[in-house]
């Protein structure tokens, strides 16, 4: 290994003008920060393993001396002596009863800030919690360590699209900064920072906007993408420069993938939940394995309850959150189900998840018991009939409900095309029924998801 930084996007004034110092504080911690992951994640496996076993020997200890709720589940057992397979699993509302009678673990006295934070409630009741400034930080700091583990280019621009209600005649809002690399600035030179929040936006200046300066790295969820394909080509995103598609919040559907493999634009998914972060990053090489951020997180499936998709067995999707002090995520369901294997095709050394899915997002359960995957384009509804907003749930092995917002009513025609299209994806034996609305409920669901099985 030799350390040669004659390629490095260093900046014209990377350095300090400070009397014996080389590098700005705020700059050479970021950039270490981003040096501890990348050596954690890419190095020593087995360093890597005491490194997990020491932080959660840590954290056991943490919750031991604060958490009553925490010592009945840990049991009489020294933290050092505790098998983490052996504990109980933590279920949504063992949380929800965690901090309803005890708060946060971290308390003003100890050095260092907690604030609250919330799911978005996509999968029922929003959970509340509370994190740390140390969580947040290193949030930012993972993401930005992905671009260096893939020597991805600095230089980009990076744009980031949004669907938020915003309150602007366009049905947008736009945020441009001079730089997306935070405290690394002005030490490593990148593109600009560009965020695009949208809500039934004027398309045509939309895409003007997306047009004026190379898009770089776009970070966005796939249904954005997939909303705007029903509007221009994919081609518009190549004359905008677009280097890669970086996912968030949804999985991707492999058309899409397909498509934009096929004008040299990669997909890269990232897979995270709100209550812990970063879970795990794509594979470059193999699409749909996920690295798992060994940094942050320990992973397990659940031995009990699998599902077979196909041929495929999933288990339930266990996270052990190594930095959850505030409100604890050990052994946490999140939800999912997923495979894993102790390391990627690719030849990567650490825990990689597969066959990823979210079980009331992204499956469906037929009359048989059978399951199989979910995934519906609104670019396929709306083929089918014109509308502002949709939304499909499971309500019952053998029924699903579509929901369809417009001014107008349906004619039977166009109800009776979107019934047929969705009933395509559900398979045989179950019924849709679909529904117009001049609005949909949807409580307290902040992501609003195109769809959601009641019944998983």
């Amino acid at each position: 290994m030799r350390f040669d930084f004659s390629d490095f996007p260093l900046g014209n004034r990377a350095f300090s003008a400070t009397p014996m110092a080389f590098c700005e504080p705020a700059a050479i911690g970021a950039l270490g920060a981003v040096m501890e992951l990348a050596l954690l994640e890419t190095g020593n496996p087995r360093a890597r393993e005491h490194w997990q076993k020491v932080q959660l020997r840590n954290l056991l200890t943490h919750l031991a001396q604060r958490s009553a709720f925490w010592r009945r589940r840990i049991g009489a057992a020294k933290p050092s002596d505790v098998k983490l397979a052996a504990l109980p699993v933590l279920s949504r509302k063992d949380v929800l009863d965690q901090v309803a009678a005890e708060g946060s673990l971290l308390t003003g006295q100890d050095p260092i800030r907690v604030q609250p934070n919330s799911t978005s409630g996509s999968s029922g009741t929003p959970l509340s919690f509370f994190i740390s400034d140390m969580n947040v930080r290193y949030n930012l700091m993972r993401s930005l360590a992905q671009y260096f583990i893939e020597g991805r280019d600095l230089t980009l621009n990076r744009t980031r699209i949004t669907s938020l209600p915003v309150s602007n005649p366009r049905g947008y809002t736009v945020d441009v900064s001079d730089t997306w690399l935070g405290d690394m600035a002005p030490m490593i030179r990148s593109g600009i920072n560009k965020h695009i929040a949208y809500f039934h936006p004027d398309v045509p200046r939309l895409r003007k906007e997306l047009e004026s300066h190379p898009i770089g790295y776009l970070v966005v969820p796939p249904r954005a993408v997939e909303t705007l394909l029903s509007h221009f080509g994919p081609e518009v995103f190549k004359r905008a420069g677009t280097a890669m598609i970086v996912t968030l919040a949804e999985s991707v559907d492999p058309e899409l993938r397909h498509t934009f493999d096929g004008l040299g634009i990669p997909i890269r998914a990232t897979y995270s939940c709100e209550e812990v972060g970063p879970i795990g990053m794509e594979c470059p090489h193999h699409p749909g394995h996920y690295h798992v951020a060994s940094s942050n997180v320990i992973v397990e499936i659940a031995r009990d309850d699998a599902t077979r998709l196909g041929d495929i067995r999933l288990g339930r999707l266990l996270v052990t959150h190594l930095h959850s002090y505030a409100t604890p995520f050990v052994r946490y369901d999140v939800g999912d189900v997923a495979s894993l294997a102790d390391r990627c095709p690719c030849g990567h050394e650490g825990q990689t998840l597969s066959n990823v899915y979210g079980r009331s997002k992204g499956l469906v359960k037929r009359p048989d018991g059978s399951v199989r995957s979910f995934y519906m384009k609104s670019h396929d509804l709306t083929e089918a009939a014109a509308f502002e907003e949709f939304r499909i749930r499971q309500t019952g092995l053998d029924t699903m409900v579509v929901e369809i917002v417009r001014a107008t009513p349906l004619t039977p025609d166009e109800a009776e095309r979107l019934r047929a299209v969705v009933a395509s994806h559900a398979g045989e034996g179950v019924a849709v029924e679909v529904r117009w609305a001049l609005a949909i409920d949807w409580g307290q669901d902040k992501k609003r998801l195109g769809y959601r099985s009641e019944v998983l």
